[in-house]
């Protein structure tokens, strides 16, 4: 009976909550679930930035991984600036004073050096961090049942 009226209620809330409809819709998806790695599979299409990171680059000279740099830098950027819309987390410059609240979210703000104090922090901006603000990734196909490939192997046929 319990079931019964945790259907009747989600199939109500379904019905009158967009919100709530799209947090179930994925529930009857045939897709495969798991970690949404579109994002990594983009920078791996548009930059090869995958393959950068696999590859064994203490061989090479500095010119070498510099001239190879400037393509995927190029690629990955062009996908992220594509793709997601990004601001700081902090606004301002490197090395200028800031003031961290009391209520900071620790996700988004983390502090280092003698945090021994109790907020709110004065403290020194080191990197601004960076948040999405919004997110556009396209659909890739999808390997059958099998979410976790980021790039397909490639055959050339003669």
């Amino acid at each position: 009976m319990n079931r019964f009226w945790l259907a009747l209620r989600t199939f109500w809330r379904t019905l009158t909550e967009a919100d709530f409809a799209a947090r179930v819709e994925p529930l009857f998806s045939d897709r495969p679930t798991g970690p949404d790695l579109r994002i990594l599979a983009v920078l791996q299409r548009d930059g090869r930035l995958v393959d950068f990171l696999e590859e064994d680059i203490d061989g090479y000279g500095d010119a070498e991984v510099g001239a190879a740099v400037r393509d995927i830098h190029r690629g990955c950027r062009k996908a992220l600036h594509d793709y997601l819309s990004i601001e700081p987390v902090l606004t301002g410059a490197e090395e200028s004073s800031v003031r961290i609240p009391a209520d900071f979210d620790p996700a988004a703000v983390r502090l280092i050096g003698n945090v021994d104090a109790k907020p709110p922090f004065q403290g020194v901006l080191k990197h601004h961090g960076w948040r999405v603000r919004s997110v556009r990734l396209p659909v890739l196909p999808v390997a059958r049942d099998d979410s976790s490939v980021l790039s397909p192997a490639e055959v050339e046929i003669p």
